[in-house]
């Protein structure tokens, strides 16, 4: 194929995409004085392959009676994931929602759940994404969010990489106190072994830090250890360092190393 003719088959391919999108939002317009304006987040397009993705923000609905009160849950915010494929129309992969105030609620005690959905790349079979866990809180739901694969199915996978699956596992099973946050992580380089930081904190009073080692075991499942937390003391944790020797992982925290037999993970 000619160099023009490629060119050409690019560009008109982006020009689908953008004309595709805005297909899409006039078809999920929402007509209410206080609602925001529907509209793309983050496109991607692949014009070798043929293959795009954009995440669509709208907001579906509202419990506020003015444009300056709050109501009792704020509005609700929706966002979704479409995939395109050559020429063929969008189609939605996956989508979350959730209320989100301007501030604390006195019926929930927090502002609600931020539903973001961000874009990392667009594969043939899928997208990389990170989603927001139905857990977090609004203040640190872009520091709590999970990145996944999307397939074309709309099935959340583990990504490939194994310090991602780490932080994903962290976040999952980390403390939840209302203001929550990884922050700080260091890996064993080519040895599938990472140290990772999780905070938990109330926002006001009372926060603390666990430090956890998590690892991939021989049938290739991710495991994690509780190696130390602030919970008494109320301290910042950071790693300083993680290394081994012939028999221990060892983990430098502050002024504090820990060493844990490499038998006891495996």
């Amino acid at each position: 194929m000619k160099e023009g003719q490629k060119k050409m088959e690019k560009e008109s391919f982006e020009e689908y995409v953008k004309q595709a999108m805005e297909e899409v939002i006039k078809s999920h317009q929402h007509n209410h004085p206080l609602y925001q304006e529907t509209r793309i987040e983050k496109s991607l397009i692949d014009p070798e392959k043929k293959i795009a993705a954009f995440v669509l923000f709208e907001q579906i609905d509202t419990d506020r009676c003015t444009e300056y009160g709050d109501g009792w849950l704020g509005d609700q915010y929706r966002y979704s994931v479409w995939y395109i494929k050559r020429n063929e129309k969008p189609k939605q992969l996956y989508e979350d929602h959730a209320y989100l105030r301007r501030s604390v609620s006195g019926l929930t005690g927090t502002r609600g759940r931020d539903p973001r959905i961000g874009l990392e790349k667009v594969l043939e079979d899928g997208v990389i994404a990170t989603i927001t866990p139905k857990d977090a809180t609004d203040a640190y739901g872009d520091l709590s969010q999970l990145k996944v694969k999307i397939t074309l199915e709309g099935k959340i996978d583990e990504p490939e990489v194994f310090i991602e699956q780490a932080k994903n596992l962290v976040k999952r099973i980390g403390d939840k106190l209302g203001y929550d946050y990884m922050s700080g992580a260091k890996e064993l380089e080519r040895k599938n072994i990472a140290a990772i930081v999780w905070s938990a904190e109330n926002g006001s009073t009372y926060g603390f830090d666990t430090v956890y080692l998590v690892w991939k075991n021989k049938e290739g499942r991710i495991d994690y250890k509780e190696i130390t937390n602030s919970r008494s003391t109320k301290d910042y944790l950071s790693i300083n360092e993680i290394k081994e020797d012939k028999k221990n992982i060892v983990i430098k925290i502050r002024d504090s190393e820990y060493k844990i037999n490499k038998k006891d993970l495996e």
